[in-house]
């Protein structure tokens, strides 16, 4: 599954960690400018810039807080 994750960055520990549901690799490479278009998506993770963080809203249910205490990484992450 695909995992947007925040991290501190005063204690550098995972502040929050958001489930993307129905997200493609082709999404995720068009939000954040991956470019391997011609391999497989990789597991990651890959910083997501602040101004960029939003574009994710729409593939995550509940509760969805974004700070600039944090660091932003997309990855694919066993759940």
């Amino acid at each position: 599954m695909w995992y947007l994750e925040s991290y501190n960055k005063r204690t550098d520990t995972i502040a929050h960690s958001y489930l993307l549901t129905a997200i493609t690799g082709d999404e995720i490479r068009e939000l954040i400018d991956v470019d391997e278009s011609e391999l497989p998506l990789e597991m990651g993770p890959y910083p997501v810039a602040l101004a960029d963080v939003p574009k994710f809203a729409r593939y995550i249910e509940g509760d969805f807080r974004i700070s600039s205490d944090n660091e932003y990484f997309i990855g694919l992450f066993i759940d």
